[in-house]
């Protein structure tokens, strides 16, 4: 499942579910549990029927926020934001997978 689906195919993905909703949001808005499982087997279901490699299906759901409202930054940054704030030499070491010490 692909927020950007034509990148998601370009790099081989033999199938891919598409859903222009937000970053960090691919299923849906948080606590929405009913519209997630809702965008979840919609996916799934559409995995399914892809029946020729790099196929792409778009799903039909909309986002029901403006873009700009969608990508506002949160009220409180998430913690790992705020490390990184305080201790930006850590970052080379999340990348790498390495838990700072």
């Amino acid at each position: 499942m692909s927020n950007i689906p034509d990148l998601t195919a370009s790099v081989g993905a033999p199938r891919v579910v598409a859903l222009e909703y937000p970053f960090a949001k691919t299923l849906g808005s948080p606590g929405d549990s009913s519209g997630q499982m809702e965008v979840l087997r919609a996916a799934l279901a559409a995995g399914l029927d892809i029946r020729q490699a790099g196929g792409i299906r778009h799903l039909p759901f909309k986002w029901p926020e403006t873009k700009a409202k969608a990508q506002a930054h949160p009220a409180v940054p998430p913690p790992i934001a705020t490390y990184l704030k305080r201790r930006p030499w850590d970052l080379p070491k999340f990348i790498r997978r390495e838990v700072p010490g």
